[in-house]
């Protein structure tokens, strides 16, 4: 079965913690990321199947009141996010190039990591979820630079301008760009 995955942004830390509680307890969720982030946010991330994630976000949505910041559902996503998510990540044995997607919003991040897993052969190095720097979200993948071309082509049509912060692709990155980039 496909997972789904939401999530609740939200301006205010203690609103966010009190709606996180409530849709898990509306819904059959997995909780995956639950955290403060920059700054003074709250981000809950949740999976399950399509109906009971849906259910979740919805219920989220209705009961954030003005201290919603953003949300997002991501039906059938690509397992190696939530994955990344949760600070997992396959190995990688050759790093031809780099692609790094810096947004604004971890929600939008989302979504745009998505279709670029989707959209090309590419895998996750890393995934940074907002938390110490200012709530956005970047992700780097690696791939051959025509399938990181291609991959973050079907993002940018994603991401309006406001969206995207900074988008790169490093060719032949460093050896020691590298090493730190695959630190775990």
């Amino acid at each position: 079965m496909n997972k789904s995955i939401g999530a609740l942004e939200f301006i205010s830390i203690s609103r966010g913690m009190y709606v996180a509680d409530a849709i898990v307890k509306k819904a059959e969720v997995e909780i995956i990321y639950f955290r403060t982030i920059c700054p003074g946010k709250f981000l809950i991330i949740v999976s399950g199947n399509e109906g009971e994630v849906d259910t979740a976000i919805d219920y989220g949505v209705s009961i954030g009141g003005k201290t919603l910041f953003g949300s997002f559902k991501v039906h059938a996503v690509s397992p190696a996010i939530i994955e990344g998510i949760r600070g997992k990540y396959e190995p990688i044995e050759k790093l031809d190039a780099v692609g790094i997607v810096e947004t604004k919003m971890v929600c939008t991040g989302i979504k745009a990591l998505d279709i670029v897993l989707k959209s090309a052969d590419v895998k996750i190095i890393r995934v940074y979820l907002a938390f110490t720097i200012g709530g956005k979200m970047v992700f780097a993948v690696t791939g051959s630079v025509s399938s990181i071309e291609h991959g973050i082509s079907g993002c940018k049509q994603l991401l309006s301008e406001s969206e995207q912060e900074n988008i790169a692709i490093i060719p032949s990155p460093n050896r020691d760009i590298l090493e730190n980039l695959l630190k775990r």
